[in-house]
């Protein structure tokens, strides 16, 4: 005689969500955007002043490094269009426009040379577009030269260099300045008369304008 089977043996049972159920599912992802986002918001802003902090570094660098190995001037500048330099001699000294790098020869005219495309001896080495997710502040809107040996060429008064970079939010103008906090702190660059850049984080009580 064959095993008998039970009506419904090997059935799975389904049914749906609870209405409870389901505002506890709701409930619990609320939760965990609530606190997911901030927290993706913060390390998006640190990433953002890091990559114009580095950006601006490397330029730099770039810029001392060219003008020791083409023995000519190499300067850098603010620049909106890439094409000329955007001299400022008052606030907002906003680096994060754009900026230029471009080497010359050494000639009477000496250092710190506007850029021009019309100028045969004139060589257009690097162009960073504007950045708008931070703000980058320099200590004047001056010309930056390094000279045939890799220093910075300095005037009375100025000997050294200062950047600062704050987040800042996406769509806001260049004019405005970004935030300092201690959760998403900002970056100082300095440039020293020798050449050297050193960057570190901002102090929680400092401005984001460069001194």
């Amino acid at each position: 005689m064959g095993a008998r089977r039970m009506a419904g043996a090997g059935r799975v049972s389904m049914r749906g969500l609870s209405l409870i159920e389901l505002m506890v599912t709701i409930f619990v992802l609320a939760i965990l955007t609530a606190v997911a986002v901030p927290s993706f918001r913060a390390v998006m802003s640190r990433s953002n002043v890091a990559n114009a902090t580095n950006a601006l570094a490397a330029d730099l660098q770039l810029a001392r490094g060219q003008a020791a190995s083409q023995h000519r001037f190499v300067s850098l500048c603010r620049s909106t269009t890439g094409t000329s330099c955007q001299v400022a001699t008052s606030e907002p000294f906003n680096y994060d426009v754009g900026w230029i790098v471009y080497s010359y020869d050494v000639t009477s005219a000496g250092a710190n040379q506007t850029y021009s495309t019309s100028t045969g001896n004139m060589q257009l080495l690097r162009y960073t577009t504007g950045i708008t997710n931070a703000s980058v502040r320099g200590k004047d809107g001056a010309i930056i030269t390094f000279n045939q040996t890799g220093e910075f060429v300095t005037s009375t008064g100025r000997t050294t260099l200062t950047f600062v970079t704050c987040p800042r939010k996406a769509g806001l103008p260049t004019t405005e300045t970004g935030t300092n906090t201690t959760g998403i702190p900002g970056s100082l660059l300095t440039l020293r008369a020798s050449g050297s850049i050193t960057v570190v984080p901002l102090p929680p009580t400092s401005s984001c304008y460069a001194t």
